[in-house]
């Protein structure tokens, strides 16, 4: 054999999705009639390897065929079975938060050298649809050095070859392939497939990948593929196929590293329908990854028991599972959803009980006993916090009246009444606590006399028209929000921020564009904004009506003294072949436009392509220093372009689900739409400097992560209606150590 020959490195696999166009049951029947097919393959032709990642699928087969998964123990002892990817299911990776990537990897590696005594190296997200420009930033930080994919083909995005040093956008870089043709095959003859491989090979490396097997619903390599290839070795001119594996291939072009071409773009655009479709999944993903990071920190900052961090690890798997890239996609049948929707609860749950428990038992342990009703407002995370939070203090069904707060030390406390949840019996207040690091405040409610302080002077100015403070003035109209000022300075041009619905004939992945640039079909009017809060630390302007047929609601939110306006907009979806846009036109195209991602951030050009998003986007207006940037942040929406000075949101889209254009063989006219129902979005917009990437990261966060605050009480004196206190309020002892504002600090 020519020492120049391609050596063409035959990976043999089964592409399996455990949810796609069927349940996660059939996920499992054909992980078991995979995993059984490849290893009768393997004892039948002694030279055959077989790649396999993905911890999920090897559990299902450790918990129903024992039998079975000694087979496959063995066969990964012998060699003939590589364990790739060390991933717990192949995800989304455009979806998940930087802990849920991580997570991935850590509850992978963590099954895999627990079972079988390997640590996969090699990434392998072989259908995933797109790859942020952080990722090889967060593979190499796990120690990977290697990365397979498929998805964008060459069609949709050019690169200099099939194989590359990938450099993420935080400067860290990991060895990748594009694998083409693709990794299915069907059929027994593979020489189609296999020049393809060899056609798109580049020479000078010596060494390709083709990936061969029955998918996409499980199967593997068959006779006939593995009769052919044995048969084939030399018949392609110029190259050698080999039985073998992604890490081998790796292996052996490791020396040829600084001579493999650079790629320093993210790899986008393949399906820019997923980045925003079934929106409901989606945010419940984000939230719920966010919750259990912040129910983490509660067990690790208020010292916790371990079986906390059990409990948390068994959740994290069903959002790992659920962030596999069928579902966070978005891209599964109808009858896929309720399962996920559970799944999804679960891990919530499981949160939500870690969170109360660990604060409470502290809470009990560490902070000064009062004999006075309380309300407890604590911080898991490692960084002081002074923000907003609301909270419902139990009053027996009395009215609030001339109720006030205070701390432990008597100081009055500022707060703001609110509309409660329940239309009678509760009170709803608006704090501001300065709560510190892993720490927590007490604040009593108090029903004697209040001392007399100075009058809070508020800069808020609230009306039909607009909200103001010093620093900022939002002017509103029937369409949205007119125009915003920034210290006299303009940012919004005409037409300001509003939302529309846009006709959206693609399929539900959008195979065929990069762009929504249909007709714009209808945009919201609303009856008018009335004045729902005009308070000393807030004020809220709301308008309601209907886009198309669905209900829609719009607030608005300004707090004293800060450069920043929170929005909410809540929606009954109800339309058909449409998505709805919330476009922003800006004062002047911005000179700098950067998005925050799983890990990090990237910047981009402007130009009518669709990108996802995670947690902000910023833009540079004037020079691009910064010191003129608007940013967005939020947690529920995923999917944005920037054409010229039009920022523009995709919040919704209601193609048919699991739909790729056409009608099956059998269709009565049912059909099943996406992003229909309920669905809420919180944004946050800050306005001038101070805004570099790593303090928008934590303040995007902490929208998913607030503050955790809850009624206390310690002895009897609680509120019985209307009685007032007789007695004064005492703290009944200190611990040593305990700090004045009642943190309970060490």
């Amino acid at each position: 054999m020519s020492e120049d020959r391609l050596v063409v490195h035959m990976i043999g696999n089964a592409h399996i999705d455990p949810i796609w166009l069927w349940g996660w049951q059939a996920g499992v029947d054909e992980a078991l009639a995979s995993f059984r097919s490849a290893a009768d393959r393997c004892d039948e032709f002694p030279e055959f390897i077989y790649t396999r990642g993905e911890a999920w699928l090897y559990q299902q087969v450790e918990r129903l065929d024992p039998e079975l998964y000694g087979r496959i123990h063995k066969l990964v002892e012998k060699g003939q079975w590589h364990i790739s990817g060390g991933q717990y299911i192949q995800p989304d990776v455009n979806g998940p938060t930087l802990m849920g990537l991580r997570r991935q990897v850590l509850h992978g590696h963590r099954y895999f050298e627990d079972r079988f005594g390997v640590k996969p190296d090699i990434g392998y997200n072989l259908d995933s649809f797109g790859h942020p420009a952080t990722l090889p930033d967060i593979l190499s930080d796990l120690g990977y050095r290697g990365y397979v994919f498929h998805r964008p083909k060459p069609d949709q995005v050019s690169l200099p070859g099939p194989a590359f040093r990938w450099v993420g956008s935080g400067g860290s870089e990991v060895l990748a392939f594009r694998i083409v043709p693709g990794y299915t095959t069907l059929g027994e003859d593979l020489t189609d497939h296999i020049r393809q491989a060899i056609d798109n090979a580049d020479p000078r490396v010596g060494h390709a990948m083709c990936f061969y097997g029955v998918g996409n619903h499980g199967g593997g390599p068959t006779k006939s593929d593995i009769d052919f290839i044995r048969r084939n070795r030399f018949s392609f001119d110029g190259a050698e196929l080999r039985f073998s594996t992604p890490a081998a291939f790796f292996d052996a072009i490791a020396e040829r590293h600084q001579h493999l071409p650079v790629v320093v773009d993210e790899l986008q655009h393949t399906f820019p329908g997923c980045y925003s479709v079934m929106h409901d999944i989606k945010r419940a993903q984000r939230h719920g990854e966010h919750l259990l990071e912040h129910a983490g920190q509660s067990a690790a900052a208020f010292r916790s028991d371990s079986d906390h961090q059990a409990r948390l690890n068994a959740a994290w798997e069903d959002l790992l599972f659920t962030s596999f890239h069928d579902i966070l996609a978005g891209t599964s049948v109808p009858s896929s959803w309720e399962s996920v929707r559970a799944m999804q609860g679960r891990a919530r749950i499981a949160a939500e009980e870690v969170i109360v428990e660990s604060t409470r038992v502290w809470a009990q342990r560490r902070l000064p006993p009062v004999n006075h009703q309380q309300l407890v407002v604590m911080n898991p995370a490692p960084y002081d916090r002074h923000e907003p939070v609301e909270v419902e203090p139990w009053l027996d069904m009395d009215p609030w009246g001339d109720r006030w707060l205070s701390d432990l030390a008597g100081n009055p406390q500022e707060y703001q009444l609110l509309q409660p949840e329940a239309p009678q019996i509760t009170t709803r207040l608006l704090l501001k606590p300065a709560v510190p690091a892993e720490g927590a405040v007490q604040l009593l409610v108090r029903d004697d006399p209040r001392p007399e302080v100075p009058a809070v002077v508020s800069d808020l100015e609230a009306g039909i028209e607009g909200l103001a403070n010093d620093l900022l003035s939002v002017r509103v109209e029937d369409r949205g929000i007119a125009a915003i000022d920034f210290q006299g300075e303009p940012l919004l041009a005409q037409g300001g921020i509003g939302l529309h619905l846009r006709e959206d004939s693609t399929d539900t992945w959008t195979f065929h564009t990069d762009r929504f640039d249909e007709r714009v079909v209808e945009s919201f009017v609303g009856n008018g904004w009335l004045v729902e809060e005009e308070g000393p630390l807030r004020a809220r302007l709301r308008t309601e009506g209907r886009i198309g047929t669905s209900r829609l609601r719009w607030s608005l939110d300004l707090y004293r003294g800060e450069p920043r306006l929170a929005m909410r907009i809540e929606i009954n979806f109800d339309e058909r072949h449409k998505l709805l846009q919330m476009p922003i036109r800006l004062a002047s195209e911005p000179a700098k436009w950067l998005c925050g991602l799983a890990g990090g951030h990237v910047e981009r050009p402007s130009g009518p392509a669709e990108w996802p998003v995670q947690g902000w986007s910023r833009v540079d207006l004037g020079g691009g220093d910064g010191a003129s940037s608007v940013s967005l942040l939020t947690q529920d929406a995923y999917s944005l372009s920037l054409r010229e000075s039009v920022w523009q949101l995709t919040l919704l889209r209601s193609p048919r689900m699991a739909w790729g254009g056409g009608n099956p063989l059998v269709y009565g006219g049912r059909d099943w739409f996406t992003d229909q129902g309920v669905h809420v979005f919180d944004f946050v917009m800050r306005f001038g400097g101070g805004q570099e990437p790593e303090t928008l990261t934590r303040q995007a966060d902490d929208l998913a992560r607030p503050l955790i605050a809850f009624d206390r009480y310690d002895g009897m004196n609680r509120p019985l209606g209307r009685r007032k206190s007789s007695e004064p309020v005492q703290v009944l002892f200190r611990r040593p150590g305990d700090a004045s504002g009642g943190t309970g600090m060490d």
